[in-house]
């Protein structure tokens, strides 16, 4: 195991008191009623002046938070996939936390992922779940069936003889930390892909158009009619789009969760549409 053993423990405790347990003592009705929540999708546009021009109405598919395990099987992500797919994405980014707890399915979760299809290609990066039990196989898996993993780094790639810089950024909870590796990258990317919605902070300083984000699942519980008071309290950024100093951050309640209870807070897959403007 080349994840973080301790966490790891402490994620498998948690698991059983507030989802295994529980789901037992109703006799499978909790993950039942869990799984039959549909999927919504979230349209969300918005314009950044260096947004590239050639890139302009370009569609991005975001999903993120499978947790892929005892909440949410093959069938589940087939449900997502098929979702994303018919909204006739240009991209797709995927925000991390594939996987809930073992790696040792994955593979069933990237056969599955396999069937999206964006000209543009798939890109990903690793949230706090990937990380607890074998990363390396959760990346290995994953450039596999062709999806781009993105570790603290920048793609390019060519669209209409133009540029369009993508970065992401592995799993941190430290705003110092997201800064540090944006440094590191270099070139400034136009899209930003991070887990944790604090990348916010240091994206916005850099400029960077536009930022997806996942991590907080929309609070999971959130009051009908203000959802953006719900139990991720601790995030100041936790559903939807946010501006500040021009730059965008959008953050998907993601599809999936590690307790089968959401309410107001349905799950989710977003299509971002981007423009460029003056």
């Amino acid at each position: 195991m080349d994840g973080h053993p301790a966490k790891f423990l402490r994620a498998r405790i948690r698991h059983a008191l507030f989802t295994v347990v529980p789901d037992r003592l109703t006799g499978g009705r909790l993950r039942a009623r869990h799984l039959s929540q549909p999927i919504e999708l979230t349209k969300i546009v918005a314009a950044h002046p260096d947004w590239p021009r050639a890139c302009d109405g370009l569609k991005i598919a975001h999903l993120s938070d499978f947790h892929f395990g005892h909440l949410a099987d093959g069938a589940r992500i087939r449900e997502a996939v098929v979702a994303a797919n018919a909204t006739d994405p240009d991209l797709v980014a995927l925000t991390g936390d594939l996987i809930d707890l073992h790696a040792d399915d994955c593979d069933v979760l990237f056969a599955e992922l396999a069937q999206l299809r964006a000209p543009r290609g798939i890109y990903m990066v690793l949230g706090n779940h990937d990380h607890l039990h074998a990363p390396r196989k959760v990346i290995a898996a994953a450039r596999e069936v062709g999806i781009t993993v993105l570790i603290n780094e920048c793609v390019d790639i060519d669209i209409n003889r133009e540029q369009l810089r993508i970065g992401g950024l592995d799993w941190s909870n430290r705003i110092p930390e997201d800064a540090a590796r944006l440094r590191k990258m270099g070139a400034v990317p136009h899209l930003l892909l991070a887990h944790n919605p604090k990348a916010f902070a240091s994206a916005s300083a850099y400029g960077i158009p536009i930022t997806l984000a996942g991590h907080t699942h929309g609070g999971q519980i959130a009051r009908r009619t203000k959802p953006q008071h719900n139990l991720a309290f601790t995030h100041r950024f936790t559903a939807g789009l946010y501006e500040r100093d021009g730059s965008h951050l959008v953050v998907t309640r993601g599809v999936g969760a590690w307790f089968p209870l959401r309410v107001h807070c349905p799950p989710e897959i977003m299509l971002l549409e981007m423009h460029s403007s003056d």
